[in-house]
């Protein structure tokens, strides 16, 4: 899969991550739609300035009609359908037949019904193509865990219209699922799992300076793969992070937030004005989303009571690096 880079939605956008903290209010209705869904069941407002990406963003091409916005948190699935041949003439024998309309807006309603049901069909296959951890991709974990199967159930009730157009004999639609707010997928993941351990604590060091978030840099490791819950480890083996660490407000914001600029990711508002930036010192796990940092990170971090909070609260970001090896994951 090719991968492109570029975060986050600007400080303006209602559809924005703002600054890390929390994907605003869905502007406008969000309509429900079934898997097998009709195109009428979603708006047709067109919402793509809301969905603006700087060249920050990471984002993730997945195939041709599908792509990922890791940092402002949305996946996105596109299709484009021709409009069925209109037949006018009541007498004429295929009036009324299959693949033909009666009408110009009949056959934008028939290639805009087909259009959204396309396109909702590559969103639940790339979303459920997600990689949940190290581990799973969201549909190896869906088969293996009833509870989940349960939740996301109905996950394509939680589809947005991102936009639609219609051109010369053309009808085209792009869906987005959120990973953010009160639908996001994150409120749709296993909630008893988070918040069930704390972060470890360490021997008492001479740590005076207060930590309020964590940008680890892992621009060395091209071959690191972005996941919805990665887990931080420290250089012998002892997990400091993970869902099992976040507190229920990291529904809210995701465990981490990715970035292709370090300037970039100081600013994010989820690691407060006083982060602690360093250097991951490698990638681990079967699907390579799990990092681990040497001691003198982890004790840092860990040997004081901010720095504990600050993995409680997910006040985390990865800065990822923008390259042609990375966009092959």
């Amino acid at each position: 899969m090719r991968v492109l880079f570029t975060p986050r939605f600007s400080a303006g956008s209602r559809f924005a991550i703002w600054k890390g903290r929390r994907v605003g209010p869905v502007i406008g209705a969000i309509m429900i739609v079934a898997l097998a869904l009709s195109a009428t069941a979603l708006s047709g407002r067109d919402r793509s300035l809301f969905f603006r990406t700087p060249d920050y963003h990471f984002i993730q091409e997945l195939d041709e009609h599908s792509s990922v916005d890791w940092t402002g948190g949305y996946v996105f699935a596109r299709s484009r359908v021709r409009l069925p041949r209109i037949v006018y003439d009541s007498s004429h024998p295929d009036f009324g037949g299959p693949g033909t309309a009666t009408s110009i807006s009949d056959a934008r309603a028939t290639a805009r019904n087909r259009a959204t049901e396309l396109a909702s069909l590559r969103l639940m296959n790339s979303v459920t193509s997600l990689r949940l951890d190290s581990r799973f991709t969201l549909i190896e974990k869906m088969r293996a865990d009833a509870g989940l199967r349960e939740s996301l159930g109905s996950l394509a009730s939680r589809f947005i219209t991102k936009s639609r157009n219609t051109g010369e004999g053309y009808v085209s639609v792009e869906l987005a699922m959120p990973f953010l707010g009160r639908d996001g997928l994150y409120g749709m993941l296993g909630r008893s799992k988070y918040g069930t351990q704390r972060p470890p604590e360490v021997s008492a060091v001479d740590v005076t300076d207060r930590i309020s978030g964590l940008v680890v840099d892992l621009r060395e490791y091209p071959e690191f793969r972005p996941s919805l819950e990665p887990r931080i480890f420290t250089d012998r083996g002892r997990l400091i992070f993970g869902p099992e660490m976040a507190g229920r407000t990291c529904l809210r914001l995701g465990l981490v937030a990715y970035y292709a600029s370090a300037e970039q990711a100081r600013r994010d508002r989820r690691v407060g004005g006083q982060p602690y930036y360093t250097y991951a010192a490698g990638v681990m796990g079967a699907g390579r989303s799990d990092i681990y940092l040497d001691a003198e990170d982890a004790e840092r971090i860990l040997g004081h009571r901010s720095g504990r909070m600050a993995l409680s609260r997910c006040s985390i970001v990865f800065v990822l690096k923008q390259s042609a090896e990375s966009a092959q994951l």
